[in-house]
This record gives C-alpha cells, structure tokens and sequence, in this order.
C-alpha cells in the first residue's frame, strides 16, 4: 500500500473517530443510581426494579445539542412476563413530582394491582425535583414562609415576588439553563424518547390534572405510540389554567346558589355568599393572628390570617372538599380549626418545581384577556386574594415580563385522536370543570367520559372506583368499562351536625 493511500485511511479512520466521540456523549442511555425512595428489601435484587438516568436532548430538534438528564424508575410485571403494553404516569401541578407520587404507592397494594401484567414507567419530567437540572426555587419558598406572619396588600406581596423571580432567573441563566426547553412539547417528545430507548414503540399513558395536558400533547403529536390514554382532571388543552379565577367564582357561585334556594340548606347556611365575601374584606382591615404548625420544619408560626390567606385556603380546599358550605360555616363562626390542621397553602407546597411551572404556562398561557382576571365584581377581594399564588392569571400577568421564555401560544389547536380514552371529571372541579373534558370528548372519537357527582377535582384519589375503572379500561381499551360503581357518589350538602 503507497503511502498516500495510507495516509487517507488514517485520515478517514481519525474523521470516524472523532464523529463517534462527538456524538457518543450517553445520550439515551439508562445510567443506574441510588433511588432516593426507600425501596422494599429484595426487590432491585430481583430484577423487578430499577431507576437511574436517561439523558435526552435539550431541543429534540437539535438531537445533536446540549442534554439534560431526567431520572426514572422502571416497575417490572410481577408476573414471569407483560401480556400488556407499559404504562407512564404522570401527576400534576405543573411542577410535583412524579416519582414522589407514584412510586412508594406502586411498592404497595397499587403495584400489586396494577403490575400484575405490565410494567410501570414512572419519568421524572424535565425540571422536576429528581431529574437534573431542577427548577426548584427555595428562594420562592423562603419569601412565602417570610410573608406568613405580615399583613401585605396582594400588590405589595406580587412587588416583592417580581424581585425574587429576577433573582431565580438570574441564577437559572447563570446555571446555563434555557427556561424555554421548558414546554409540554418537549416533555411529549421525552416520554417518547425515553420508552424507544428503554425498548417501548407503544405504551399506555394516564395523566392527572397538569398530566392530562402531557397526555393530550401526546396525543396531538406522539399519537402512533399510545395504546390508550386515561384522563383524571382534564384541562382544556386551549385555554390551560387561564380560567382558574372565573371558574372558581363559578363553582363558588354555584354553590352559594344551591344554598340560597334550598329551604334547608339556607336556614342551615344563611346568606353565605355576602358572609363570606365580608369576612374576606373584615380580615383584610383587621387580621386574626394564628398559630400554626408547617409539616416541613415542624416549627410552629405565627399566621397573620387576612382576606387574602383566607382567599388563598379556601381555593387550595376546594381541590378537594365538596362540602364547602359546612367548612364555611365553621369559619364564619370562628372555628379556625380546620386551617389550623391543615393549612394547605399558605405554607409552601413541598418540593414544588415552581421554575417549572412557570415556564410552561408563560410559555403556552400568558394571553391573558379581561375576563381571565375578573376585578370589576363582587368578587374582588377573592380574586387578588388568589392572586398571591404565582400560578394564578393575576399574578402571571406581571410575571410574564419578568420569567421570559418562548411564546409557543396556538389558540387554535385542534385535537381530534381515534385513540382509546377515558376521562374523568369532578362535579364540583373548580378549576377544570367538566366543560372541558365534554367538549374534548366530542374530538376524540374513541373516548369515554365520566363526571363524578359530588366529587371536586380529582375522582381517581376518592375510593377505589375510578381506580377499578381505569385498571379494567388499560387491560381492554376496546370497550367501556364497567362504572356501576359510581352509583355510590352523589351529588347534594351536608346539613351541619
């Protein structure tokens, strides 16, 4: 062989090389690492269990770009082999963490139930608390616990998270992370990404609330890859959380209705609404003082409880109370017990990815117009109450011009799907009403809808119906399943006892 002929095959050798370390940087692969949940003794030996990273690209357009790495815990069937497709939770916010949510229940009665033939794909989205980098901002949560014992106008309090969100962008954009890979459409594109590498062409999905959103951009765009979809708290893929205040005053509204024109009910619970909105401004002009207990540092706080704590409790309580009116009247008589017990979110939500929150709703939500911030009623005092809260459309008005990310807005997405879907709403959902999922029920023509009578936002959490229902749909999605359990909800108020 002469030398130049030499030379070029080292040349083209060198070039492969060089290609290959270029692109050989682990990306897709499943990389083994301790799991931060307590796992039950024998299991990863087993076989049976696993979690570690999977690193996936940054933009999936740009497969050749930086990488973020997402953790993941992979449940194998308990049984010798899967007769059936696996199934990816994802649960809601946006910004709680799946692997705290998912994976000591499927270590449990749920895992039984559930793997008995099929393996379970819990995925740590992109910002989330497990997976690397994380958006958690302690310093979001350091100024919510420092706002507990002052009496601050909801402006006042917004002024002072606007300086906090520069500084947590400041830091993130320092870090090196670009706040605009932080989207729905990415997400979809991982869960697909991480299933082919992990061996899974198609998979089951179920989504809860901010997990029915994933869910449908799956749909929209992965939908080749889903063998069915399950829907719990389904939000309109259009409109996001934008409708959050002037669907809660409709719930609320609703309710104060009900009462008033119920014999009982208005004898039990007189006048409620005017009540109701007056202690909301009493408390504004004369706070009552607390004593309250925070789970996470157990140390006991002194709550300057105003109109806008109130308006924040009373919005976090009816994610799951049905029976406002009781739990009204307890309050409006003074009983402050059932804050005391369970302050919800006056404190903050533990291990919440509020950068990733953020990101994805200004991303695809922040058009808001007059009627997502309704201030010309008598609800007022409710409503920049709520505002305080940073995923609600008073406060992400002002957020927006500080957390910049891409607008990705399509106020026109159509989702029309034949894939296999079942839907669950809450009668009482006051921030994804029922509305939403009949209206996309009419757009996915293989979809089965239910409402839950008397139950709020999430079915699947009250008893083991919807639990029952969505096991025996993923095993055939061919047919409807069978929900003669629901006769045991009912709509309707308690009397007081």
């Amino acid at each position: 062989m002469d030398m130049k002929r030499k030379i070029f095959l080292s040349l083209v050798l060198l070039s492969i090389l060089f290609v290959g370390c270029k692109h050989d940087n682990g990306i897709g692969k499943f990389v083994n690492a301790p799991c931060p949940i307590k796992v039950p003794d024998g299991l990863i030996d087993s076989g049976k269990f696993s979690y570690g990273y999977i690193k996936v690209p940054e933009f999936h357009n740009k497969p050749d770009g930086k990488t973020i790495e997402l953790a993941v815990a992979v449940l194998k069937c308990q049984s010798d082999s899967a007769t059936h497709e696996p199934l990816v939770l994802v649960t809601g916010g946006p910004g709680m963490s799946d692997i705290d949510a998912f994976v000591p229940d499927l270590f449990g009665d749920m895992g039984t139930l559930f793997l008995n033939n099929r393996d379970i794909i819990i995925i740590e989205l992109r910002g989330l608390k497990y997976s690397k980098p994380n958006l958690l901002c302690p310093e979001i949560d350091n100024l919510q616990i420092y706002l507990v014992d002052k009496n601050l106008t909801t402006d006042e309090i917004i002024d002072l998270y606007m300086d906090t969100l520069k500084s947590v962008y400041t830091r993130f954009e320092g870090e090196g992370i670009n706040l605009s890979a932080y989207n729905d459409y990415e997400i979809a594109s991982d869960i697909v990404f991480v299933m082919e590498q992990l061996g899974h062409k198609k998979f089951s999905i179920f989504g809860s609330s901010f997990g029915t959103l994933v869910t449908q951009h799956l749909l929209l765009n992965h939908s080749e890859h889903l063998v069915s979809a399950t829907m719990n708290a389904v939000v309109d893929i259009n409109k996001g959380l934008i409708g959050m205040h002037s669907n809660s005053i409709k719930t609320l509204d609703a309710i104060f209705e009900k009462c008033k024109n119920d014999n009982k009910l208005n004898q039990a619970y007189p006048d409620l609404k005017n009540r109701f909105l007056a202690l909301l401004k009493r408390l504004n002009e004369k706070p009552d003082t607390l004593e309250v207990k925070y789970a996470k540092d157990d140390k006991i706080y002194k709550v300057v409880f105003n109109g806008n704590k109130l308006a924040v409790w009373v919005f976090g309580q009816m994610y799951w109370d049905a029976q406002l009116p009781s739990t009204l009247h307890k309050i409006l008589s003074g009983d402050y017990s059932q804050i005391i017990n369970s302050p919800g979110m006056i404190f903050p939500l533990q291990d919440f990815s509020n950068g990733l929150s953020l990101s994805i709703i200004l991303s695809e939500y922040s058009n808001f117009e007059g009627e997502d911030i309704p201030l010309n009623n008598e609800y007022v005092d409710y409503v920049k109450g709520c505002g305080t809260m940073i995923f609600t459309p008073y406060f992400l008005n002002k957020a927006k011009r500080v957390w910049k990310v891409k607008d990705l807005q399509n106020k026109s997405i159509s989702l029309v799907s034949d894939v296999p879907t079942l839907m669950y709403s809450g009668e009482m959902d006051h921030v994804c009403p029922p509305i939403y999922a009949m209206e996309l029920s009419k757009k996915l023509k293989n979809s089965h809808l239910y409402v839950f009578p008397g139950i709020a936002h999430s079915p699947i959490d009250f008893g083991t119906c919807g639990i029952m229902m969505m096991k025996e749909f993923i095993d055939n999605p061919t047919k409807a399943p069978d929900s003669s359990c629901m006769q045991e909800f009912n709509s309707g108020f308690n009397l007081p006892e």
